[in-house]
């Protein structure tokens, strides 16, 4: 007997707007976080920030951003994906405290007691949504959903990892958990959930999605993600062509099995086409390794900002259309989104060559921040309204 679709629904409850969807709090938050981790770099310098932002800054952007917009994410679907209870106010109140004090902590360059601070919020976060699988007839989550909650996991364990001292065990076990906290805490939860909703980009409203329908997506999807694990320990204790290699081939795998008809369609908008083209530009990052594997900070950025930046600010509006308006009535085409494309790639090209070119690198670190605070700009001023409103209601 086929398992009936989810109705993607909460148990009735007295969770306000906010604590019930808890994307309306962790991505402007998120975006915050985005903006100051950014302005470090010309507040450097400019004289105006004591501290080199070597550290701050992608811990920032890693676990602030990043962090707030997974939050967001699986905090509004795993309930709903469940038919369990919404997120409780007591419960935001202990994940946005915990987010905002371990942001405080890296703000301050207290990276120990901030990476401290994440793990323990990541801790909360991972029991707020185990509970939920508990009582009552409870269904399974998507494949690419517990992917994303496994991807919460060793962002958490990378953390306990870092605060314990392991990084200073071996160079090699230091790249790993860099690799593991910084690549694998956002690819992970981006081919998990892109496997359930990035089809859905490609749907046009009165047609069927015939593509959407995949045979075997969870062997797909968690296929990928071994590769991807394994590619980490490849990369640290062997070969970094060789683990980037074996990355560029898991995506290659996710893209073709678990997403394959979103590559023979014609984009039916901007965002499709911006989604296939950040896709593209996290392969494209990989397979530059695999050619060039020594110029690993230009090449990462490749994958940070044309890839997982991009990505994630999509996932973030369809998330933001699904609840605050009507998916289905928002234009295919978007004026914005071209310029926010064509920015990021602008971006990420400016803030590669002042990794492979160091005379250019600090004009290109203040062009690249500043490029990347004005997308975050307008994809705030785009969004706004939205995250203030119910769909459907004002």
């Amino acid at each position: 007997m086929a398992t009936p679709p989810p109705r993607y629904l909460t148990k009735p409850g007295a969770s306000p707007l906010w604590a019930s969807e808890p994307f309306r709090i962790f991505f402007p938050l998120g975006i915050a976080a985005a903006v100051f981790g950014l302005a470090l770099w010309p507040l450097y310098y400019g004289g105006w920030w004591p501290l080199y932002p070597a550290l701050q800054h992608p811990r920032i952007l890693i676990f602030g951003f990043g962090t707030a917009f997974v939050f967001g994410f699986l905090g509004t679907a795993w309930p709903r994906f469940l038919e369990a209870e919404a997120l409780r106010v007591w419960e935001m109140g202990l994940l946005v405290g915990g987010w905002i004090f371990s942001q405080f902590l890296y703000a301050r360059g207290n990276i120990a007691d901030g990476d401290l601070a994440a793990a323990l919020t990541g801790v909360v976060f991972l029991i707020v949504l185990g509970r939920r699988l508990l009582g009552g007839d409870r269904e399974m989550p998507p494949p690419g959903f517990a992917l994303a909650f496994f991807a919460v996991l060793l962002g958490t364990a990378t953390l306990f990892a870092w605060v314990a001292g392991w990084g200073d065990i071996s160079p090699q076990l230091n790249q790993f958990l860099r690799l593991a906290g910084y690549q694998g805490f956002l690819l992970l939860p981006i081919l998990g959930v892109g496997s359930y909703l990035f089809a859905r980009f490609f749907h046009v409203p009165g047609t069927p999605p015939n593509f959407a329908k995949v045979k075997h997506r969870g062997l797909f999807v968690w296929g990928a993600a071994v590769l991807v694990l394994i590619s980490f320990a490849v990369e640290a204790w062997l070969s970094a062509r060789w683990g980037n290699g074996i990355r560029f081939f898991a995506l290659v795998i996710w893209g073709g099995g678990a997403l394959p008809g979103i590559w023979t369609v014609r984009a039916p908008g901007t965002r499709p086409w911006a989604l296939r083209f950040g896709l593209v530009h996290m392969a494209a990052a990989f397979l530059c390794r695999v050619i060039w594997p020594l110029p690993m900070f230009a090449f990462e950025h490749l994958l940070f900002l044309g890839g997982f930046f991009q990505v994630i600010l999509l996932t973030g509006e369809r998330v933001i259309f699904g609840h605050g308006d009507d998916a289905s009535a928002i234009k295919p085409k978007s004026g914005a989104w071209k310029w926010i494309v064509w920015l990021i790639v602008l971006t990420a090209a400016t803030r590669a060559t002042a990794d492979l070119v160091p005379s250019t690198r600090v004009s290109h670190h203040i062009y690249a921040a500043i490029s990347l605070i004005i997308i975050l700009g307008i994809w705030i001023v785009l969004h706004g309204k939205r995250l203030c409103r119910k769909r459907g209601g004002r």
